[in-house]
Formats: structure tokens, C-alpha cells, sequence
């Protein structure tokens, strides 16, 4: 009998950790000819008169008895049937095991089904490589591990195979289902960096781009090259697959499953899901390898652009950070530019959009706003002619932007703003107000032949007193609105304003830290040194 016969009532059995049976199903006594009263007490691998089977059957119920499931196929009946291990704690607190019987196909469109669920569920290239083998260990294999190229993690889009044929990977996840996986772990440790020579099935695997099974000899050779010994234990795992991951027409590496002795090895179904498997693991690591690149890009760009150190003229003290969002590399940017007779002018701005793009937008829109400044231009026409170049850049940007020059003798000001947030002030005696400044649209908005116009206005910076300047990330989160996080701030200036204009700086990002983090953060402080 290779399969469950029709009818009803599930193929179930509750059994002790020991394989003692506890409780049998109706279809538990069709499947094996023995009704529950002939099965009541006995242990199940006696039971079944199958030696093959009694092994790997007896180590899944002590994985499932310690509280972890198991999956896989067994030589129950006939043909090999699918098998699920799944803890159980009774009223009176012993663990049990409630054993499933299945179809091989049906434990496979489980196991993708489950595989679906669980990979992928970020772009962490090491944590979708733990999400595989998890899914995968002890249900479909005894051990398992991730491979990646390592020439991809240097942004190296070569060939899968140096010139010599040989592959040269780093292992990014490895699982095995043993009773002391720390020591297995020690000898096949994350983030190491292997090369295999032409002639072993990994090599092979890549260079082909097919799937290589193999065993015996092939194990002892394979597994010992890395060590130059053969660890104990090895040669019990004697069926292997090394499956590539294949994700738009690309090598990125291989999973390698493994089978110890006593379990049935890897035939065509098996090898069919784990092609299945891999194809599935994939697509979720090549969303994370184009992940990792852009946000590297993005990174290292937006690190080029910023400004390294602001320069202050005689009169002013400037302090300015900027903390980039958890989950992405985002749009902000300002910039202090020295202008003739020590003045400056202050730049701000948040291009929308997290990544490439928006870092990539920010860069030109902070370049063309410090050329502007430069040519002396007042705020509004700077306003201006950003608003026709954020038009000419990728139709989906925008941004918000606020400009400001300032005499550091007199500390009049001219401001504008393209819908940013507007600057707060706060004043020596305790209090804090808004800079006035005009609203005007953000820039890229509006269109060719209805062109923006940015008002801007004259404004001063009391003597003692903090100008703050800021993006959106600082005062907005999903807690709070715009003007309820403005309130904030304009509180933790107040707090913040003894001490030096860095410890300024400093107190009032960790007054507002529960608002850091979901999105870039720029913050200029602007102060009147001296008497």
C-alpha cells in the first residue's frame, strides 16, 4: 500500500516520546491492519515490523517529544508516506506526539506551502538564508545549509565559477538536526569562506547550474575537503543534494541537503520539491542581494554628499546631525555655504522616498541649491529655479525645501520655504515660537507653464536665542501628527538649551528618541556666540 486508502478518518497517531502508542485513529487501523485495541500500549516502530523505518521514526519522536516538529518521508507502507511529528502537552503536562500520515505529495505541498509563509519575510540576506534551512531541517533533511557566492557580496555580478572551475562561497546559514547542534555549528561555522575545487558536486552544481546528488565516497571526499579530516558523524549522512539558487537566469549560490543512514535517501519526488524549494529560496535571496546593493548604494552615496564638517562664520555657532531611518537610506540634506562679507546661507530639504532614487535626488537637488547660494541669488529665486530642476528630475520626486541667509553682525535674516516645516526658535527666557516663514508648494509640484512662486521674508535671530531647523522624520511618526510633534520639539529646545549648542543638539534628539527611526532625521541648530 503506498498511500492512505480513501475514506474517512484521518491517518493519526498519539503516541509518548518513546514511540509508545497512546491513541490510534480509524484510519491509522485501515493504513496497518491493527484496530486500536490490538495497537493500545505497544510501540509503534514494534508494531510495524519495518526496521528501516524504526530509527529515523524513534529520532523524530524524540525531536518532536523536546518540543520541535518534524517532516518527512518514511518506509511506514509499502512505498515511503509523508509524516508529521508535532508535539502535544496534555492536561496533566506530559508531552505527546501527535503523528500524521500523508501522501508524499501532500507533506510536499505542506512543507511549500510552510516555505511560503516563512521565507522571505525580510530583505536580510542572512536571515532569509536561516528562514530555508529552518523550514527545511529536520523535515525534508537531517542537516542543511546556505551558500552564496562570495563575489556577490562584493557586488561582483562574474561568473559563478573562477576560471579554474573551482567556487569560491561563503556559507550563510547552516542547520542540523542532532543532539548537539552548537558542536556542529562550531565545525561548519556561518560566514565562512570555502573553495571548492572543480571536481566536488558543489563546484559541479554551480558550473552547471543543475542539481548533483551524491553519496558514499563522494560524501567523505566532499565533506572532509574543507578540514583536511573527516569529522565525526559525517559519513551517516550518505544521501546529499547540492540544488543551485537560480533567480533571473543567474547563479547565487547552492543549498546542500543531507540524509543519514536509516532514513530513506533522496529519490525523484524529493528531489523534484527540493528544486521546488530552491527555485522558491531563490527569489527571496535575490530580493535581498538587490536589497543590500541599493541600500549600499544609496549609503555610501548619501555619505558623499553630505557635508563632513560645517564651517561657522564669526558670530554664529552651528551644530547639525543627521540619523538615517532603520528600514532605508532616505532623501534628506542640508547644507552651510559661506557667502561674501561672513554671511551664510542655510539650506534644508527632504526629498520623498526612501533608497537610490531619493538619495540620488537629494545629491543633485543639494548641489544645484549650493551653486545657486553661491551665485548670491536671494532664497525665493533659489526656490525657484530648484522647483525647475526637481521638474526634470524622475517624475515620481519631490521635495520640501527651506533656504535661509543670515548676517551673523546683525542676525537679520531672508527666508523662504518650498512646504517645509517650519523653523522654531527658542528664546533665552524659556520659551519657544515659530520663524515666521512664507508657505510656498514643494518643489517638483508644479509644472512648466504654471510655475511655483516662493514669497520670502525678513526675519531675525534674537541675541541667546536657538534657531533649529529640521526634516520631517524628527517631529512626525506614526504616533504623533506634524503639529503635535513640532510641540515636542519646541519643549525639548527649551530643556535642551543650557550647556553648548552640541549638547543642544544632543538633548534633543534623546528627548524625541521614541520618534527616531522610521524615517531619515536632519537637524541644523543655529545660535549667536558671543555677547
Amino acid at each position: 500500500m503506498s498511500e492512505p486508502p480513501a475514506g474517512p478518518g484521518p491517518v493519526t497517531v498519539l503516541l509518548t516520546p518513546d514511540g509508545l502508542i497512546t491513541g490510534w485513529s480509524e484510519g491509522a487501523a485501515r493504513l496497518f491492519g491493527r484496530d486500536a485495541a490490538a495497537a493500545a500500549g505497544a510501540v509503534l516502530p514494534d508494531l510495524l515490523g519495518r526496521p528501516a523505518a524504526a530509527e529515523p521514526l524513534l529520532v523524530a519522536l524524540k525531536l518532536a517529544g523536546s518540543g520541535r516538529a518534524w517532516c518527512g518521508v518514511l518506509p511506514l507502507s509499502g512505498d515511503g508516506l509523508s509524516v508529521t511529528c508535532e508535539p502535544m502537552t496534555g492536561p496533566d503536562g506530559r508531552v505527546q506526539v501527535l503523528l500524521t500520515v500523508s501522501p508524499p505529495w501532500t507533506g510536499g505541498l505542506q512543507l511549500l506551502n510552510e516555505a511560503g509563509r516563512r521565507i522571505g519575510s525580510t530583505l536580510d540576506l542572512h536571515l532569509t538564508a536561516r528562514e530555508i534551512v529552518a523550514v527545511t531541517v529536520p523535515r525534508f533533511a537531517d542537516a542543511g545549509a546556505i551558500y552564496v557566492l562570495e563575489r556577490l557580496l562584493a557586488d561582483d555580478d562574474q561568473p559563478a565559477v573562477e576560471a579554474d572551475g573551482s567556487a569560491v562561497v561563503r556559507r550563510l546559514a547552516v542547520a542540523f538536526a542532532e543532539d548537539d547542534p552548537k558542536r556542529w555549528a562550531r565545525e561548519f561555522p556561518v560566514n565562512e569562506v570555502i573553495v571548492y575545487p572543480p571536481s566536488t558536486p558543489y563546484a559541479r552544481c554551480l558550473g552547471t547550474g543543475r542539481m548533483i546528488e551524491f553519496g558514499g565516497d563522494a560524501v567523505q571526499d566532499t565533506l572532509a575537503h574543507r578540514t583536511g579530516r573527516l569529522i565525526d558523524g559525517l559519513l551517516e549522512h550518505v544521501s546529499l543534494l547540492a540544488v543551485p539558487l537560480i533567480a533571473r537566469g543567474r547563479a547565487l549560490g547552492f543549498a546542500v541537503f543531507s540524509r543519514k543512514r536509516g532514513r530513506l535517501p533522496f529519490g525523484a519526488a524529493d528531489a523534484a520539491l527540493a528544486s521546488e524549494l530552491a527555485g522558491r529560496a531563490a527569489t527571496c535571496v535575490d530580493n535581498a542581494f538587490q536589497y543590500r546593493r541599493e541600500h549600499r548604494t544609496a549609503t555610501a552615496l548619501k555619505a558623499g554628499l553630505l557635508p563632513a564638517a560645517v564651517a561657522a562664520p564669526p558670530g554664529l555657532e552651528i551644530a547639525h546631525r543627521y540619523l538615517p531611518a532603520r528600514s532605508g537610506v532616505g532623501g534628506d540634506w542640508y547644507d552651510v555655504v559661506p557667502l561674501p562679507g561672513d554671511k551664510i546661507a542655510v539650506v534644508i530639504g527632504d526629498s520623498v522616498g526612501h533608497g537610490v532614487t531619493a538619495a540620488a535626488a537629494m545629491g543633485q537637488l543639494r548641489v544645484a541649491a549650493h551653486t545657486l547660494v553661491s551665485c548670491e541669488f536671494p532664497p525665493g529665486e533659489v526656490l525657484r529655479r530648484l522647483d525647475a530642476i526637481a521638474q526634470d528630475l524622475d517624475a515620481a520626486q519631490f521635495a520640501t525645501c527651506l533656504c535661509l541667509v543670515c548676517d551673523p553682525r546683525t542676525l537679520r535674516c531672508e527666508v523662504a520655504s518650498a512646504g517645509h516645516p517650519p523653523p522654531l526658535l527658542a528664546l533665552p527666557g524659556g520659551a519657544a515660537r515659530h520663524f515666521a516663514v512664507p508657505e510656498g508648494l514643494p518643489l517638483g509640484v508644479s509644472d512648466a507653464a504654471h510655475p511655483a512662486e516662493y514669497a520670502q521674508v525678513p526675519a531675525a535671530i534674537p541675541a541667546g536665542a536657538t534657531l533649529a531647523l529640521y526634516t520631517d522624520g524628527l517631529v512626525e511618526s506614526r504616533m504623533r501628527n506634524l503639529d503635535e510633534g513640532i510641540a515636542r520639539l519646541a519643549s525639548a529646545l527649551v530643556a535642551s538649551q543650557d550647556g553648548t549648542l552640541e549638547d543642544t543638539a544632543d538633548g534633543v534628539l534623546t528627548l524625541l528618541a521614541d520618534q527616531q527611526g522610521h524615517d531619515d532625521i536632519a537637524l541644523l541648530l543655529v545660535r549667536p556666540s558671543g555677547p
